[in-house]
């Protein structure tokens, strides 16, 4: 299951940077689906990064400050919900400023 997320997310960000609106509804119904399914799916883009974050991988490529932040996703981060808590099944891989 964590490979039909990964791809419909990759689908979700092409189509958003190439302007293709058209199937928008269709991955908005894919997501809900997914939801209906216990999953939450997370983009971390633009969220501060912390060294204590538990819920993603971060490759680093500059000094960390105060103000590092998460530039581009790999994956995003994948929650599942089982027996009523919320269970992190995959840690988004990003890359950080």
């Amino acid at each position: 299951m964590l490979s039909i997320i990964n791809q419909i997310w990759e689908i979700q960000v092409k189509s958003a940077a190439n302007g293709y609106d058209g199937i928008q509804r269709n991955l908005r119904r894919l997501e809900s689906e997914l939801s209906e399914l216990g999953f939450t799916v997370i983009d971390p883009l633009g969220r501060l990064y912390k060294e204590t974050d538990t819920d993603i991988e971060a490759t680093i490529s500059t000094r960390l400050d105060g103000d590092s932040k998460v530039v581009k996703v790999l994956k995003p981060i994948v929650y599942q919900m089982e027996n009523g808590q919320n269970i992190l099944v995959q840690k988004g891989i990003t890359i950080v400023e």
